[in-house]
């Protein structure tokens, strides 16, 4: 699946025809919900017939999971990219949480459908968005201790481990996600990666 974004399938007629099926399926999940969007719904988005849907996923179920696992892909490759940024302390945490909750947000939470999607996606088989939480946790923990061995935050001074206060972090930044619009999101997440970091500075 190529990286997400909104109606590919009238853009990339021609192309990968299951390319095209998982983004014709993302975008009709996030405006009609799970429930909603039938195998049918998805050929015609899609522009295939529906045998040829099935030829390449067996299952809507399948399909979900397919887009789950290519979106968890993306998240990772995202907070990969935030850790290789040669910048300071604050923006850089910063663009670690906009790669995690900011991509979350755009393509999932944004929807009005959001719960339903979570609570699908809750029923894998597989948890493809695990790894990329626990390497998304492990990145910000590194920030915090570097920042604490630079001299530029002491959480000890507020009682805390760096784990506890990299759960601190991760908590507060998931309180943007409940921006009515992805720029309001975005200037909420700087707010709270400036305040938070104020109370762990040295």
């Amino acid at each position: 699946m190529a990286k997400a974004k909104g109606s590919a399938a009238a853009q990339k007629a021609g192309g990968d025809k299951r390319e095209l099926i998982l983004e014709a399926a993302l975008d009709l999940f996030r405006h009609y919900g799970y429930r909603r969007t039938s195998m049918e719904d998805i050929a015609r988005a899609a522009a295939v017939a529906k045998g040829t849907l099935y030829l390449y996923f067996e299952s809507k179920d399948e399909l979900f999971e397919a887009i789950c696992r290519s979106l968890a892909d993306q998240i990772a490759e995202g907070v990969s990219a935030a850790e290789a940024l040669d910048l300071p302390l604050e923006p850089k945490l910063t663009a670690l949480m906009e790669a995690k909750y900011g991509f979350a947000y755009r393509w999932v939470l944004s929807s009005p459908h959001a719960a339903e999607l979570m609570e699908s996606s809750s029923r894998l088989r597989t948890d493809y968005f695990e790894p990329v939480t626990q390497q998304f946790r492990n990145a910000v923990l590194k920030l915090i201790r570097e920042g604490t061995a630079r001299g530029e935050l002491n959480p000890k001074a507020a009682g805390l481990a760096p784990e506890a206060a990299m759960d601190a972090l991760i908590a507060a930044a998931y309180g943007a996600e409940k921006s009515p619009d992805e720029a309001t999101f975005k200037a909420r997440l700087a707010a709270i990666m400036r305040l938070t970091l104020r109370g762990l500075r040295a």
